[in-house]
């Protein structure tokens, strides 16, 4: 059981966690600042320190809350489905991620496209806990490959040998057997789903569209049929 004196620090950390993420949604990731949350704490920057040892500190413990939280929603989608419904399973999956993206924008940002301060590159936690997300993903697409699901697409140019080199890389590294050509599809899926959420969440495009809810899940059903996951 934890000491009176720990549970305090702990409710300070959390608090300032919570300011820093309130600033980031209502004026932006250059806007959190030691000096603007010590104001608001009521206590002096100086103070600060004994619970971040700097601002980067701090920002690295919102982009590990923010994977958690991307994980735990990733992983709930997975599990609410069977894996003999493998390929409605994947579509779940990458429900949960748009879902995640446009309920949490400022948690997205932070490790989805948006350079945080501090972190370029990011540091080796950060890195691992950024690969288990995509483990995530290609751990259900080598079920499905040894379910004997997945189809390698038709009527596409072969890969160009630099690109093929990678993939392999990419295979010894993730320790999965998948077909290169159901690996680049899988890359080309993650574009597209990272592409269309970012529209999304810009609303530069609404003028243009109003329901990307089914523009998405139309987009990545086709692209998943293409490889032999019918989610229908």
């Amino acid at each position: 059981m934890s000491s009176r004196r720990e549970r305090v620090r702990q409710a300070a950390i959390e608090e300032i966690k919570s300011i820093a993420w309130k600033i980031i949604n209502e004026q932006g990731i250059t806007e959190v600042t030691v000096h603007a949350i010590a104001k608001q704490m009521g206590m002096t920057p100086p103070a600060f320190y004994s619970y971040f040892k700097s601002r980067e500190a701090l920002m690295k413990s919102l982009v590990l809350d923010a994977y958690e939280s991307f994980q735990s929603a990733l992983e709930s989608a997975r599990d609410s489905l069977p894996e003999e419904k493998m390929a409605k399973q994947i579509l779940a999956i990458y429900i949960a991620y748009r879902e995640w993206a446009i309920t949490h924008p400022a948690l997205f940002g932070l490790f989805a496209g948006r350079e945080v301060p501090g972190f370029n590159p990011p540091e080796e936690d950060i890195v691992k806990k950024s690969d288990t997300m995509v483990a995530i993903f290609f751990e259900v697409y080598q079920k499905a490959s040894k379910a004997g699901l997945l189809t390698t697409p038709d009527k596409r140019p072969p890969l160009p040998e630099s690109y093929r080199t990678q993939i392999s890389k990419l295979k010894q590294q993730l320790k999965i057997e998948i077909a290169e050509e159901v690996i680049n599809s899988m890359i080309h899926i993650a574009f597209l789903v990272h592409g269309i959420i970012s529209m999304e969440i810009s609303g530069r495009y609404q003028h243009m569209l109003n329901d990307f809810s089914q523009l998405y899940v139309y987009q990545v059903s086709n692209e998943l049929k293409k490889i032999g996951l019918d989610p229908d």
